[in-house]
């Protein structure tokens, strides 16, 4: 019996950050929006942090899609739904469903915006 060719945890690595990554994007780009209606007496300078901390996950974003389509993995469908995000994906020529609920794409993002800005995140129910 042929069976389905196994997703590797680098595929499924890979489909995870080509789902996360936009939404990384779409956060920085609100928070930019944000202090620059501030009254910050530099603004440009958080905002120059943040858009290469942006450029910076731009470009991985363009390796990890590179990445799946060397893997022959397509992803044809992305959403952001009520419950957290969804894709659809064909892997070797079988169709696979990921999704991340909210709660997990936060911790996600937050980890993920510390190590690009280079710092722990702080335990905010300690200071």
């Amino acid at each position: 019996m042929n069976r389905a060719p196994i997703e590797t945890p680098a595929d499924l690595q890979h489909v995870k950050q080509a789902v996360l990554y936009p939404v990384l994007i779409d956060v920085l780009e609100r928070d930019m929006r944000t202090l620059d209606t501030l009254q910050l007496k530099m603004p440009r300078v958080y905002i120059s942090s943040l858009r290469r901390t942006q450029e910076q996950i731009h470009a991985d974003l363009v390796h990890v899609r590179r990445q799946l389509q060397r893997r022959g993995i397509k992803i044809y469908e992305m959403k952001r739904t009520s419950q957290g995000l969804e894709a659809c994906y064909v892997c070797r020529g079988y169709h696979r469903h990921f999704s991340m609920l909210w709660s997990l794409v936060r911790t996600e993002a937050e980890r993920r915006l510390a190590a690009y800005m280079q710092g722990p995140l702080a335990d905010q129910e300690q200071a």
